[in-house]
């Protein structure tokens, strides 16, 4: 993913409500900018900086963000959001 950034996405719910929280007004058709991604291994995925503009950065998780179907790592991406949300749903059980 670093090789393609940045990268355009778009919100989840929960990531709009956290944008609206800081005064910054976006809908689930915002678009995104990802500047830059982490790998923090097991406990928190691949965490992304994403903002709407060049002054609201906000890191979030790779799995509250949706990805147009014409973007060349669009499959990789959901087949890694998949897995990884399993992979909560395991470690929530503990």
């Amino acid at each position: 993913m670093k090789a393609e950034l940045p990268i355009t996405a778009y919100p989840i719910r929960e990531l709009v409500q956290i944008f609206r929280e800081k005064g910054n007004s976006i809908t689930l058709k915002t678009k995104l900018t990802i500047t830059s991604v982490f790998n923090s291994g097991d406990i928190s995925g691949i965490i992304c900086a994403v903002q709407e503009d060049t002054e609201n950065v906000i890191a979030c998780s790779l799995t509250h963000l949706i990805f147009d179907k014409s973007f060349k790592l669009y499959r990789d991406i959901l087949h890694y959001q998949e897995k990884r949300l399993k992979r909560i749903q395991q470690l929530n059980k503990r």
